[in-house]
């Protein structure tokens, strides 16, 4: 979604949550975008956290949680504001204006700012729209990262109840061309094995063995 599309009744808004607080260092009285990126933030998870309620009716508050932190990361921030020009328009001071790229932590913050400001000028369901459509194609993935990654950290929590060290993951062989490979990845605690299992990438891999461990430790 091209920013100019947004159509902002109040264009100053616009202006302003594209003003980097470093202007503000160069002249006192230039607003920036800060209380806005507050605003935005906050609206921004208000659209996940009801996107993620009515996506997964079964979840608990604790993997929602984790979901939401997922895709309002800093990380995926600066990349979606990238992907619809935020980066190009942002209107930084001197002391940012000689760099040859901004830092991700700037490019996010104005995106935060931009859905503060749709809020505002347009309300509730044109910043949902507006998010849900820049958001889109980063979704399933973001959440299946999220999955992923609970597998290793809860198998982690879970053996270190046990042991002094965290589960080692080892790879135990690869099949397959250079161009289409499958790897084994089993995890150990100490020298018991867990659980094994394969995929396109060790680190899938290790991501599926510590599934299959979750599962036999907790009877499934």
């Amino acid at each position: 979604m091209p920013l100019n599309s947004l159509n902002f009744q109040d264009l100053s808004l616009f202006e302003l949550a594209l003003t980097h607080s470093s202007c503000s260092k160069d002249n006192p009285q230039q607003l920036n975008n800060e209380r806005l990126e507050f605003y935005g933030d906050a609206v921004l998870k208000l659209i996940f956290s009801k996107y993620l309620f009515y996506k997964f009716p079964d979840s608990d508050e604790g993997v929602l949680t984790r979901y939401r932190a997922r895709l309002i990361s800093d990380a995926l921030l600066a990349d979606i504001a990238h992907e619809i020009g935020v980066d190009n328009q942002i209107k930084v001071g001197s002391s940012l204006a000689g760099k040859p790229k901004l830092p991700a932590s700037v490019i996010g913050d104005s995106l935060e700012a931009i859905i503060g400001a749709v809020y505002i000028d347009k309300g509730f369901d044109a910043a949902e729209n507006f998010v849900l459509l820049a958001w889109e194609p980063h979704i399933e993935n973001a959440i299946r990262d999220a999955i992923e990654k609970d597998y290793k950290s809860l198998l982690q929590e879970k053996i270190q109840r046990d042991h002094d060290n965290p589960p080692d993951y080892k790879t135990l062989g690869s099949s397959g061309p250079d161009h289409n490979k499958e790897f084994e990845v089993g995890v150990y605690a100490g020298d018991k094995l867990l659980g094994q299992a394969s995929g396109k990438s060790k680190k899938e891999a290790g991501q599926n063995a510590a599934k299959v461990a979750l599962e036999s430790l907790n009877g499934a």
